[in-house]
C-alpha cells in the first residue's frame, strides 16, 4: 500500500509499505479516507519528536518513540484494542466535518471546557489558528458574553471573526491594551493559550485579569521559561495545562456540538492536494503557507493557507474507515492518543 515514509529531518517520501495485518485479536484492520499533516508531524519532520508523558504510550506515526505503530497517513492501519479505540461518527454526517472531531476540534473544545468559562465571561484566545479557531467557537458554545481573537495574521483573524470572534491584530496593536480597552480596563476573565509558544503563553499571562484563568492548550516541547512567581501569586491566576486532549472522554460532547451546528469546521478547509503529493503538503505546512493539512486514501489534503504559523499547534490523526463487507455498515474513528494495554 501508499503511505507517508518519514526517511530523516526535514524529509518524507510516499512510498510502497507492508499493508498492516491482524497481530493481536483485538486489532482491526482500518481502510483510511482522511488522515491530518499537524504541528506534531512538523515536531518529528523538524528533528523535534518528543514522547509523551505517559508510563504506557503507543501513538500512530510516531515510530519508535510512539511504539512502533504506523501512521495514519496511508491506505490503510491497523488499529489496536480496536474495540476501544474505534469510535462511532453519525450516519450521515460527511468526511470533512467529521475529519477534526478526532483532533484540533476536540483539542479546542476541551480547552475552553477545563477553563471554567461562565456565562459573562470574556474570553481571550491567543493565536487564530485551527486549535485557536475551534476554541473561539467552543468558548462561544459555553456561554462566553464576548471571545477576542488575538494573531498576527488579518487571514486567521478574519475566519476568527466570521464565527463571532472580535479580531486583535498583535501587529498592530498592543494586545494587552487592546483587551483592556474591551473589557473596561479589567482584562479577560479567561485566557486560553492555543499556539505552543513561550510569547503566546506571556500574550495569555498580560491579557488576563486579575484572579483570572489562563488555559494553556497550545502543545510545547523543549521550551522553558521563567516566571515571576511573586506577580503570579499576587494577581491569583490560575493556570490550567490541557496536556494531550483525552479524545475519548470529549468525544461524545465535541461530536454532538457538530451534528447541532454549534461548532463548525468548515470554514478551516481551502486546499485540496492528492495522497502522493503529501510531500508538498508538508512543504506548504512547513513553509508557513497552511496551517491545517490534511490527506485522504482516495486523494485530497485540505489545507488553510497562511503566510504565519508560529501561532498554530497540533495534536492527532483522524480516520474514518471504509468497512469491509463484514462489517457491515460501522462507520468509526479512532485517535492515535489512547490507552493501549
Amino acid at each position: 500500500m501508499k503511505a507517508v515514509v518519514y526517511e530523516d529531518v526535514r524529509t518524507v517520501t510516499v512510498g510502497d509499505v507492508p499493508d498492516p495485518r491482524i497481530e493481536h485479536p483485538a486489532d482491526a484492520v482500518v481502510r483510511v479516507t482522511a488522515s491530518a499533516i499537524c504541528g506534531s508531524d512538523l515536531h518529528f519532520f523538524n528533528g523535534k519528536g518528543q514522547t509523551s508523558l505517559c508510563e504506557d504510550f503507543r501513538n500512530l506515526g510516531a515510530g519508535p518513540f510512539g511504539g512502533g505503530l504506523g501512521g495514519t497517513q496511508a491506505e490503510m492501519v491497523r488499529i489496536p484494542n480496536a474495540d476501544i479505540n474505534l469510535l462511532a461518527i453519525p450516519e450521515g454526517m460527511e468526511d470533512e466535518r467529521a475529519l477534526f472531531v478526532g483532533d484540533i476540534l476536540t483539542t479546542g473544545y476541551y480547552g475552553a471546557a477545563i477553563a471554567g468559562i461562565g456565562p459573562e465571561d470574556t474570553v481571550a484566545v491567543v493565536g487564530a489558528g485551527p486549535v485557536g479557531f475551534f476554541c473561539v467557537q467552543s468558548a462561544r458554545l459555553f456561554g462566553a458574553r464576548q471571545v477576542l481573537a488575538i494573531d498576527l495574521e488579518p487571514e486567521r483573524l478574519a475566519i476568527a471573526e466570521k464565527v463571532g470572534a472580535v479580531p486583535i491584530n498583535a501587529r498592530e496593536r498592543n494586545p494587552q491594551m487592546a483587551v483592556s480597552g474591551l473589557t473596561e480596563d479589567r482584562g479577560a476573565d479567561v485566557a486560553i493559550e492555543a499556539v505552543g509558544s513561550v510569547p503566546a503563553f506571556e500574550t495569555a499571562v498580560e491579557v488576563v485579569r486579575r484572579g483570572g484563568t489562563v488555559s494553556v492548550v497550545g502543545m510545547f516541547v523543549t521550551e522553558s521559561l521563567t516566571i515571576p512567581v511573586g506577580v503570579y501569586w499576587s494577581r491569583m491566576l490560575r493556570l490550567q495545562f490541557s496536556g494531550i486532549c483525552p479524545i475519548h472522554a470529549w468525544w461524545d460532547r465535541a461530536m454532538a456540538a457538530v451534528a447541532r451546528g454549534d461548532i463548525d469546521p468548515l470554514p478551516i478547509i481551502s486546499h485540496r492536494l492528492p495522497l502522493a503529493e503529501a510531500v508538498a503538503g508538508y512543504e506548504l505546512f512547513d513553509s508557513r503557507r497552511a496551517t491545517s493539512a490534511s490527506t485522504s486514501r482516495s486523494g485530497w489534503l485540505r489545507a488553510r493557507p497562511s503566510s504565519e504559523t508560529a501561532w498554530w499547534a497540533g495534536r492527532r490523526w483522524w480516520w474514518r474507515p471504509i468497512p469491509r463487507p463484514s462489517w457491515g455498515s460501522l462507520r468509526c474513528r479512532s485517535s492515535s492518543v489512547c490507552p493501549m494495554s
